[in-house]
Formats: structure tokens, sequence, C-alpha cells
């Protein structure tokens, strides 16, 4: 809608372009839609058909970022050097609910399972990326990330990992998600394992800062094999 400068001839003006060209019954009916009080400004006083438009766009902008993909803000350092504090991005929604389950190597958006150590943040939304799936094994030791048995991840890694952890199997319907930086990263390997269910969608494409539009860098970490079998020892 354009913000008219007053007077009835403006008013009318505008409904005749808005409306059907009819005569000025039509247009001064279209335009006194709503008595609005003095106090109220010009650029404020909708018709139903602005409201209407206005409805429609909110509901059509509220169903795209709830079924499709949003926007999302990195506040902290827990994903660099792939994220920096006030990288924006977008996070689709689509690929887990047509397509796939969430692999190793997906940068997700979730929000944190509710369990002690998360009771306060479990309605935030985080970002973490899949480094582990159902069935895995997760350690941590000398330094490095292993899944099954092989390092991952030392491509994105920025230092040695400074704490041992696991090792630990993967529950079904469920992930391990860590930082890339590992040692500054609230992950599962402090509050446990990522539910499936809570995981909102996918992060494909950084858009701000400018220098940064593009795709994400892929998970180059050689692929995880199976876990080996545990085999007996003689007595």
């Amino acid at each position: 809608m354009e913000e008219s400068n007053g007077g009835d001839d403006d008013e009318n003006a505008r409904a005749s372009d808005d409306g059907d060209g009819g005569g000025d019954d039509d247009d001064g009916a279209y335009a006194d839609d709503f008595a609005y009080p003095d106090f109220v400004p010009e650029f404020l006083r909708f018709n139903k058909e602005d409201l209407a438009t206005i409805a429609i766009t909110f509901a059509v902008s509220i169903g795209f970022r709830h079924f499709i993909a949003e926007p999302r803000y990195i506040p902290s350092l827990s994903m660099y050097p792939v994220f920096d504090v006030g990288d924006r991005l977008i996070a689709e929604k689509l690929t887990y609910r047509f397509e796939r389950e969430p692999e190793a190597g997906d940068v997700v958006i979730f929000n944190p399972p509710k369990t002690p150590k998360t009771k306060n943040v479990s309605d935030e939304v985080f970002i973490k990326r899949v480094v582990a799936v159902a069935g895995d094994v997760v350690q941590v030791k000398n330094g490095e990330l292993f899944v099954n048995g092989t390092s991952r991840g030392k491509e994105l890694k920025l230092e040695p990992m400074q704490y041992a952890y696991g090792p630990f199997t993967v529950p079904e319907k469920n992930l391990f998600v860590m930082g890339d930086n590992r040692n500054n990263s609230f992950d599962s390997h402090v509050w446990g394992p990522l539910p499936i269910d809570r995981v909102i969608g996918r992060a494909t494409v950084k858009y701000w800062p400018p220098s940064k539009i593009g795709g994400l860098p892929s998970y180059q970490a050689v692929s995880v094999m199976s876990a080996p079998p545990v085999r007996a020892t003689a007595s």
C-alpha cells in the first residue's frame, strides 16, 4: 500500500487504482472500510484489501519458515572456523522430511534434548555437526575423535581435543553431534546423544557476510567403517 498525501481526492485515486474501475460510490465505499480515529496516521489506515494482503503474506512467510527453510544467526564460536560469530545461514527442512535421515558430516540446527545439563536451554536452537549416527561407537582419545575406530574430522580441528570420552555407542533414533571448535562446544560429549526428532533442519548456505556467500565446505573425513566384531578370547 502506498502512502497518500491526505485528502479525499488522494483516497479516491488510490481506491480507483486498486479496484475494478467502478464508479464514485464504489470508490468511496472501498476507501472507507474502517472509521479510523483522527489521530491514526494516514499511512496506517489500511482497508480490507490491504489487510487481506498483509495476512496472506504473513501466512506464506510463516509457512515457508516452518516447513521449507529458515534463516539463522551464529552467536558463538562453537562451530569456528566453518562459522564465525555473526555469520548468517539458511537451514532447509525438506531433506530430512522426504529424502533421508541426518548423516555424518551434516550441519544441523536443533533443540537440545531435555537433560539435567540442558534443562535451561532445551527450547533454544543449537547448530552442530553430526559426527556419528545410531550404532556408531564414539570415542575421544589422544586428542582425536574416533568413530568406529577411525579418526574423524581432522580437517575441521583447530587443536588437539583436550578431553577424553567414551567409548559410547549411539542409541537408535539418535545422533552424536559436536561443534567443529571441539574444545569450546556445548555438545553431545557433555549432554549426550541427540534424538533425531529434535532436529529442525540442515544448514546449507551462508548468506552473510557477503564475502562468505556460498555453500558449506564438504566434510572430507574418511568414510566411517563398521565397528569390528568383538572376538571371544580363549580361556
